[in-house]
This record gives C-alpha cells, structure tokens and sequence, in this order.
C-alpha cells in the first residue's frame, strides 16, 4: 500500500509540475527597425546568399559593393546589375548602373563613382541565379547613404 501511495504522490507532483510551471519573458529593446534585420528569407535553390552595401566618403566617392553565392554543383551561372540611384524630389531614380556576370556559382561587384552632394543614394541589385536554363531571381537592397 505504501508503494502505491508514494508512486500516486509522485505522479501528482510531476504532474503539477509540468502544468504550473511559470513562464518567464525577459523584456526586449528591439524596436521595429532593428527587427527588420531579422526577417526570415525562404529558401532558394539556386541562391544561397546575396549582398549589396553602399559606402560613400567625404569626397563623394561612392563605392559599390555586391555578392553572390550560389550553390556549387547546381548553380552554373550568376549575375548581377547593380543600380546606383540617388532620391530626387520625391522618387529614387537611377544615377548609375554596373553589371557582372560569371559561369560560376559565385560572383562579386565592386565599382566606384562620383556622386553629386547633397542626395541621399542606395544600391537596388537584381540577382539571377541559373541552373542550366532555369533561373532564380532575388533583388537586394542597400542602406541608405547621405552625402
């Protein structure tokens, strides 16, 4: 009789346990932009990674810089066409244009200009990644950079 009643306590307890557990949250600063740096992308066959980044110096020198990584042994070929465009009375129009292209699962771009002061300016890059004559396309963007 002792077993049973120690087995039936024991059960009750981790019964209880296991459904009164308090559950604690710590709280989180993340505000929306930053959790924008988070977003979950689906995944790609042909694409396994793509970058665009902009970086602008004192003088105007704007540097270009993007990346493609695709997946070897499936992806054969990979491109890029990189636009500069620069914010102008209200729209984003393209200030410049730069393309690569390689028969290979991975390429990079990397161009500079000068830009005009006093604009804000981003990089909008077209990926396309290729599997024979299949082709998978991913557009990426860049931060914004003022000069």
């Amino acid at each position: 009789m002792g077993k049973k009643i120690s087995r039936f306590i024991l059960c009750c307890l981790l019964l209880f346990t296991c459904c009164c557990t308090q559950v604690f949250a710590a709280e989180s600063n993340v505000n929306a932009s930053t959790a924008l740096d988070f977003l979950i992308l689906p995944h790609m066959d042909y694409i396994a990674q793509a970058k665009g980044s902009l970086y602008i110096d004192s003088n105007g020198e704007a540097t270009i810089s993007c990346s493609v990584y695709g997946y070897q042994g499936t992806t054969t070929r990979v491109e890029i066409t990189a636009k500069l465009q620069q914010y102008n009375k209200g729209k984003w129009v393209t200030f410049d244009t730069f393309s690569i292209g390689s028969d290979s699962h991975r390429t990079s771009l990397n161009e500079t200009c000068h830009v005009d002061k006093g604009y804000t300016y981003r990089v909008h890059a077209t990926i396309k990644a290729y599997s024979g004559s299949s082709v998978e396309t991913r557009t990426v963007m860049s931060s914004e950079a003022k000069y």
